[in-house]
């Protein structure tokens, strides 16, 4: 049996061939980031998706996510198991938790797509960003706290001249 390949987008889609059908959702990353759903809003069979356009939102407990196409196509399957339970998604967003299945046009290559590999090298460098940020954003604290105690100790040599 073939093994089926699944593609990514930099939106945290993971994308899955099958003849001209691709089936859409969400990577586990994005799932982990996050953190507890609380509601998914789909479009409807017959719509289009078009590349670079919400065609729904995910929400969570701290954020409300727009669903970014990766591709573009005609829905021809919504996966309305999601709408009974988000726990599915939580719980295999690479197999049951699939938003939608997509015909493709012809002639249309997924080849702008990232790889497994690519993906992940792709997330570890977001990761890593978010890394230095935070220590950013820690010496930016430090460096307000010694400037608020610096001017505190200003203030009361001032008064104290008087």
């Amino acid at each position: 049996m073939k093994k089926v390949k699944i593609k990514y987008s930099p939106r945290h889609n993971w994308v899955e061939l099958k003849r001209k059908v691709v089936t859409i959702g969400i990577t586990d990353y994005l799932v982990d980031e996050l953190g507890d759903l609380i509601d998914l809003c789909l479009p409807k069979v017959g719509e289009e998706v078009i590349d670079g356009i919400s065609y729904g939102e995910v929400e969570s407990i701290n954020t409300l996510h727009d669903l970014i196409a990766p591709l573009h196509g005609a829905i021809v399957k919504v996966n309305s198991d999601l709408s009974t339970s988000l726990k599915i998604l939580e719980r295999d967003p690479y197999g049951d938790g699939w938003f939608i299945k997509v015909r493709l046009p012809e002639d249309y290559s997924l080849d702008f797509l990232m790889d497994e590999d690519e993906y992940e090298e792709y997330t570890k460098s977001i990761k890593k960003k978010e890394k230095e940020a935070g220590k950013k954003k820690k010496k930016v604290e430090v460096v307000e706290k010694a400037e608020k105690k610096t001017a505190k100790k200003k203030t009361v040599v001032k008064s104290k001249k008087r």
